[in-house]
């Protein structure tokens, strides 16, 4: 059984592609870990944002947490807690998580929070998830882009980040969609099903579903 792959697995793959040595431990600034780990997570937030949506790896639906004796100053009824930890606002809102193409829009989401007049309600977030959970092409495009940023912050080697951040994002006119990285993207799209067009989103539908 193979083992699973750790932050440090992608740090020191990382630091292989650029030929130096990985440091000892993550937590430990004196060999560079603290800087390592700081960046890894720097680098895995920005290659998980780049798909809107959420990598699906990398997204899942929770349910809202009420609070109780919180005010909705906004005039809703109720204050929700978006579960976590998550990256970034939720993708959307469901009161229906049986029904892929259901959205909820009566809300307001101010502080980080969702004022809303339903209950239950359902997010879609986005999460980091660990490494071996990723799937091989957003490994790659991702390691890359790591001895991008390690050949700066531990050679001063702004030739050897050119290259691998080429690597990981192609040339400057992709915007960040080149490169491996759009082989991620690609790769993610056949999960995400197509939205159908929301015939059903009318007043009499929402009353009837009410």
């Amino acid at each position: 059984m193979m083992a699973l792959l750790t932050v440090t697995d992608i740090v020191n793959t990382a630091c292989a592609k650029i030929g130096e040595e990985p440091p000892q431990s993550l937590t430990d600034d004196l060999g560079g870990g603290q800087s390592a780990s700081l960046l890894y997570e720097a680098v895995v937030d920005f290659n998980l944002g780049l798909q809107p949506s959420g990598f699906h790896f990398a997204r899942e639906v929770r349910q809202l947490s009420r609070l109780t004796g919180v005010t909705a100053y906004t005039g809703y009824d109720y204050v929700f807690e978006v579960p976590g930890p998550h990256d970034g606002p939720p993708v959307f809102l469901t009161d229906d998580p049986s029904d892929p193409g259901r959205r909820y829009d009566r809300y307001v989401l101010t502080a980080g929070r969702v004022h809303a007049s339903d209950d239950p309600l359902y997010a879609m977030v986005k999460f980091r998830p660990d490494p071996h959970h990723w799937t091989g092409t957003f490994r790659m495009a991702t390691i890359s882009a790591l001895a991008a940023e390690m050949a700066m912050a531990i050679a001063s080697d702004r030739n050897t980040m050119q290259i691998w951040h080429q690597v990981a994002y192609g040339n400057a006119s992709d915007n960040f969609r080149g490169g491996q990285i759009r082989a991620a993207l690609t790769e993610d799209g056949f999960a995400n099903p197509p939205r159908r067009i929301a015939v059903a989103d009318n007043p009499l539908e929402r009353s009837w579903r009410s």
